[in-house]
């Protein structure tokens, strides 16, 4: 039959990043195989301009298989100026084919987790580690 989820945002920054972020809503509720797009807001801090990066991560897990996201900010690097803010879209939907999954028969909430990490390389700061692609982070 018919199934719905509710999706929870949940929005976080990594070390070393002077910006704000957060969703413009905490939580939506659609049906399976609907399309919806929600909005985060971010905000560069500071007096200089700055890019990020955002990695993210689905839980429970099992649930990542059937999470599809059709465009997302988190597929390009994101630049900000000095104090400036963007709104950041993502647009997805779930599988209807979650409802055959055995391990998630009870599942009725599934959480989008952002977080942003520096991408540029201030002056003597140790250069990051860069991630495989396609990892998440927990």
């Amino acid at each position: 039959g018919e199934r719905s989820m509710v999706v929870r945002f949940d929005s976080n920054i990594g070390p070393g990043l002077p910006w704000k972020f957060e969703p413009e809503t905490s939580q939506i509720k659609l049906r399976n195989g609907e399309t919806a797009t929600v909005y985060y807001r971010v905000t560069n801090t500071s007096d200089r301009e700055i890019s990020a990066m955002a990695t993210y991560n689905v839980t429970p897990d099992q649930a990542g298989i059937f999470f599809h996201k059709i465009s997302c900010f988190c597929f390009n690097e994101q630049a900000l100026g000095p104090g400036g803010s963007a709104e950041l879209g993502v647009s997805f939907f779930v599988d209807p084919a979650i409802v055959r999954d055995p391990n998630l028969a009870d599942v009725d909430t599934i959480t989008l987790s952002y977080t942003f990490f520096r991408s540029d390389h201030p002056a003597n700061a140790p250069t990051r580690v860069s991630r495989a692609p396609g990892a998440t982070v927990n």
